[in-house]
């Protein structure tokens, strides 16, 4: 029986060799969803390549709340013109100490800068390094997606730890991960906002990896509505260039659909 997945292509706008692979890929059918990081100084000039695209792929937002320079003003929160670390987002969530308000401003500066960009309401929502799940921002990313009609998907991070243990990639990560998001998809569906089903894609993120292996288990028993995350790139001065460039060359490749059909699967938009 064919199976229906989403292969989402993150960070567009982060640099012009990852924009010009995953531009490359969705024209070739090998992506069926691009995620966009409205924040960063070449959204503008590259949101343009993304138009044609508009119907054929799933075209969201990559919420970008840590490490970089924000849209807003963030007094309480930036410190040298940047957003918190990972670490500490993720510690400041828990122990509710984020200034909600100035995140909420971001979250909607960056959807702004979404729509005004390209004209349309964003397919999906998720976050850069999943900071969409975390406590807070969670709830603000969920009322954010409640504002558009039609209504974006949420990527939900959170898997079944028997699959997990199953795909055997990067277990602790991947557990930290799920955990993370365990709450995302019952908060989402009381406010009548959907979820994606399972998801996959994180590993090490080094360049010596397999990639075509580990993606063969990144499917390899995906259920419909599961979403794999990928980095396509070029070796350019992008962090993890060489990772992105080994990432696109498969995704070109005509090993991968291939692999697709072997595993009786085919991309779909949601």
């Amino acid at each position: 029986m064919t199976r229906s997945i989403v292969v989402c292509a993150d960070d567009f706008a982060y640099s012009p060799a990852i924009c010009d692979a995953i531009v490359d890929l969705a024209e070739r059918g090998r992506i069926s969803a691009i995620s966009c990081m409205t924040n960063m100084p070449l959204w503008r000039e590259q949101a343009a390549r993304l138009r044609p695209l508009i119907g054929r792929v799933d075209i969201g937002l990559h919420l970008t709340l840590i490490e970089d320079a924000p849209l807003t003003a963030m007094p309480r929160t930036i410190r040298g013109g940047k957003m918190p670390s990972l670490g500490a987002l993720i510690r400041d969530s828990y122990l509710r100490r984020l200034a909600l308000d100035e995140f909420a401003g971001e979250i909607a500066a960056q959807c702004d800068a979404f729509v005004s960009a390209l004209g349309v309401p964003p397919s999906h929502l998720d976050g850069h390094r999943h900071t969409h799940v975390l406590p807070g921002l969670r709830d603000l990313t969920i009322q954010a997606a409640a504002r558009f009609a039609p209504r974006p998907w949420l990527r939900n991070v959170a898997e079944p730890v028997g699959k997990v243990l199953a795909r055997g990639i990067d277990i602790p990560k991947t557990l930290i991960i799920t955990t993370l998001g365990g709450a995302l998809p019952d908060a989402a569906e009381a406010a009548g906002v959907p979820v994606s089903g399972g998801f996959s894609g994180a590993y090490s993120l080094s360049p010596d990896e397999d990639f075509p292996a580990l993606f063969a288990r990144f499917i390899a028993g995906a259920a419909d509505r599961h979403v794999v995350m990928c980095h396509p790139g070029g070796l350019d001065d992008a962090p993890l260039a060489k990772t992105r460039a080994k990432e696109y060359a498969f995704l070109a490749s005509d090993d991968y659909p291939t692999l697709l059909a072997g595993q009786d699967v085919r991309l779909v938009r949601l």
